[in-house]
């Protein structure tokens, strides 16, 4: 019996994904000791910290920009294929099987192993149902089933891709997000003025408040931040489902309901705990001010 084969397919269609991860942690931690290597004269958990943040920044716009086009994540198909190779020896070595478990579909990762198994198996299916091959003569059966064979269950589809309630969802997400760039902007230009143009940073954190207010003031931030704004949730809004968008659109609506509510009541409670300050306290405070200053003289 054929089993090794099989089960070393289905290994690597389904570890891919986990040695990916890895993959990219790893690339964190080598351009954070990259950027680490650049400020010697820093505090070392300052430059720690500093580089971490730009590192996980410049991860976050490959990993992005690889969502978006999927292709690119074939290029960590080599070193996905010789780590997946090592943890097969290791499992073999320390007699530690792997065992397959179900896992989620990831919309913006790209195997090119699940797509080579399932092109094969498309073409061995084409070459079943070629009418070129005479199908096999079966005989009648003499008597009638006693019960149905069950029907195996249809695997469900992959629903394509549809640009369907994708305006509405940008229209809805799109302040979330341009807060965030707005807000974020200034650790951005801290980050620029101290790893790329060498700034102390002490110097830096004090351009970069100045630079964000001053852009603030000119418009030119919060231009930028709509611009950002408008290509992340672009991004993020191009990678779900139709239905996972209006399911998105539906708990901000829910949440922002619940937050009106909220402050609503907290208006109707202040109105009514504010109570009105009786005429006659006013009165006898005036009366027994004049006649203090009346005493005095």
């Amino acid at each position: 019996m054929r089993q090794s084969q099989p089960y070393w397919r289905d290994f690597l269609r389904h570890r891919y994904r986990a040695h990916v991860q890895g993959w990219l942690v790893l690339a964190i931690g080598i351009v954070t000791l990259a950027y680490l290597d650049t400020m010697p004269q820093e505090p070392l958990w300052l430059a720690l910290l500093a580089s971490l943040l730009a590192a996980v920044f410049v991860v976050s716009v490959g990993v992005a920009a690889a969502a978006l086009l999927r292709f690119p994540w074939w290029f960590l198909a080599p070193l996905a294929t010789v780590s997946m190779a090592i943890e097969w020896g290791l499992r073999r070595l320390l007699n530690r099987p792997w065992r397959r478990r179900p896992q989620a579909r990831s919309w913006a990762l790209s195997n090119p192993f699940a797509w080579w198994q399932g092109r094969s198996l498309r073409k061995q299916r084409e070459k079943r149902r070629s009418p070129t091959r005479l199908a096999p003569v079966i005989p009648l059966p003499t008597r009638p089933a006693a019960r149905p064979l069950a029907s195996a269950p249809a695997t469900p589809k992959k629903p394509e891709w549809s640009a369907e309630g994708l305006g509405t969802y940008i229209a809805e997400v799109f302040v979330d997000h341009w807060l965030l760039w707005i807000f974020s902007a200034p650790l951005w230009i801290m980050l620029w003025q101290w790893l790329i143009e060498g700034q102390m940073f002490i110097v830096a954190l004090i351009l970069a408040v100045l630079l964000w207010l001053l852009g603030s003031f000119v418009l030119i931030i919060p231009l930028a931040a709509a611009l950002l704004a408008l290509v992340s949730a672009f991004i993020v809004g191009a990678g779900l489902t139709p239905l996972e968008r209006q399911f998105a659109v539906n708990h901000l609506a829910e949440i922002r309901a619940a937050e009106a509510q909220i402050k609503t009541e907290c208006t109707q409670t202040a109105a009514v705990t504010k109570q009105p300050t009786h005429w006659v306290w006013p009165l006898l405070l005036g009366l027994w001010i004049g006649h203090a200053w009346g005493s005095d003289e």
